[in-house]
This record gives structure tokens, C-alpha cells and sequence, in this order.
């Protein structure tokens, strides 16, 4: 079980310093880094989810957001975060099957609501049905 008490920092034993570019993604991964999980933002959650860090720790997170809303609006539009879990790729979930489980029966069980949304590409959808 993962310590949510601990920041990705510390789990992963890898510190990464100050940031060398002032951009906002870059900026709110390198600060989101270094909270303790249980206190990120659904926007961090998928700010890190979409850059690929930490994503043992994140996706059970992003599940339990998904599954209480899948379309939520995190910060851009409606669905941005199940989209940021659509665009990752086969090695990204080598080591997290449950999740990716978990992540298609969502998808199934609000397709119907999911196809209709116009910021989720049909064909990003294609691989998780």
C-alpha cells in the first residue's frame, strides 16, 4: 500500500531541484512532485498523469476521480482528464493492468456519454473499449 502521506519525490527517491523553464506545466509538475499525494489537486493529478510521472501512484487516484465522474472537468474541458489517461500508451499500463482494467469498464459502463463528448477523439477511445 502507498503511503499517500509521502510526495512522488520521496517514494521514487528521485529528486528533481528547482525548475529550469518558467512554463506552467513544468512549474506545476516540479511543485506537485514534492506535496504529499493525498494533498494534489485533481488538476496536478492530471497535469503529472499527462507528462508520465508518477503513475503508480496517480492512477489508482485518477480511478476513483473517473469513477465518480468520467467526464469531469479538471481545469480545461469537460473530460480533460480521462483524455490525459486515454493518450497514455501500452508500456505506461505494463505495470498497472488493474487500473487499465478498471479505467475500460468505466469507459463501458459511459460510453454512451463519452462518445457524445466532442473533446474525446473516437479514435483515442477505440483502444479502451
Amino acid at each position: 500500500m502507498v503511503d499517500l502521506k509521502k510526495s512522488i519525490e520521496e517514494l521514487e527517491n528521485d529528486y528533481w531541484g528547482e525548475p529550469t523553464h518558467d512554463t506552467y506545466i513544468i512549474v506545476t509538475c516540479h511543485e506537485a512532485r514534492q506535496k504529499p499525494i493525498e494533498s494534489l489537486s485533481d488538476e496536478e493529478i492530471r497535469c503529472l498523469i499527462g507528462q508520465k510521472i508518477g503513475l503508480k501512484y496517480l492512477l489508482p487516484l485518477a480511478m476513483e476521480i473517473l469513477e465518480e465522474d468520467p467526464l469531469i472537468c479538471v481545469t480545461h474541458f469537460e473530460g480533460d482528464l480521462l483524455l490525459a489517461l486515454l493518450r497514455l500508451d501500452a508500456r505506461d499500463w505494463a505495470d498497472n493492468q488493474d487500473e487499465l482494467k478498471n479505467l475500460k469498464k468505466i469507459i463501458q459502463d459511459n460510453l454512451s456519454d463519452i462518445e457524445v463528448s466532442e473533446e474525446i477523439p473516437s479514435e483515442l477511445l477505440e483502444n479502451y473499449k
